[in-house]
């Protein structure tokens, strides 16, 4: 028997902050694809945001090390981060690749940015690169792009009503979304006093 390639998922994001829901896409996404590792890269600035990130990019990537620490299928990447720049996902996995040239790589994705993803830069590529892990942020699957040689699964998660916008709007207030972040980040946030509370 030949040995199984090694399965490597990447989950890139601005993760501002990292909360459950992403926890448990993550989880999903290892179990459903038989992931032998998560790479969580949390972005500089996400090409598509406009807005700037609620916490810096340090603390965030603190914050997801924090969660991976406890999960021995995780880990934090650094790459977007170390950079300091804006990175399209094409350049980070073009990095990956060459880290871990061995592996057969798994990008996780939105179903909202999966029907945007003809608007990506160098998509083409992208996606003779990795095989699209695709969960439902919404009620309905969405038509699948037109791009060639696309390989892709829908996770078939239930949906996650927990929103990055609303836990940032408590923080905003001094409240801390206790329910809806790890406990990890919690600690985090309390310990490096990021809010008043």
């Amino acid at each position: 028997l030949n040995p199984r390639t090694p399965r490597l998922g990447f989950f890139g994001g601005t993760f501002d902050p990292p909360h459950n829901g992403h926890l448990q896409i993550a989880k999903i996404a290892i179990e459903k694809a038989q992931l032998d590792k998560l790479l969580f890269c949390p972005a500089h600035q996400a090409p598509l945001r406009t807005e700037p990130a609620f916490f810096s990019a340090l603390d965030r990537l603190s914050m997801v090390k924090k969660i991976c620490q406890d999960h021995s299928h995780m880990e934090a990447y650094d790459a977007e981060i170390k950079h300091a720049k804006t990175r399209y996902s094409y350049e980070t996995i073009e990095e990956v690749r060459s880290q871990f040239p061995d592996h057969e790589l798994f990008f996780i994705i939105g179903d909202d940015q999966f029907s945007r993803l003809a608007e990506w830069k160098k998509v083409d590529l992208l996606a003779t690169w990795v095989h699209f892990l695709v969960f439902a942020r919404q009620s309905s699957h969405l038509c699948k792009p037109g791009i060639q040689n696309l390989r892709f699964s829908f996770m078939d998660n239930s949906l996650i009503h927990l929103s990055s916008s609303e836990i940032r709007a408590q923080l905003r207030c001094n409240r801390l979304p206790g329910a809806s972040i790890p406990r990890e980040v919690a600690s985090y946030i309390r310990n490096h006093n990021l809010v008043s509370s």
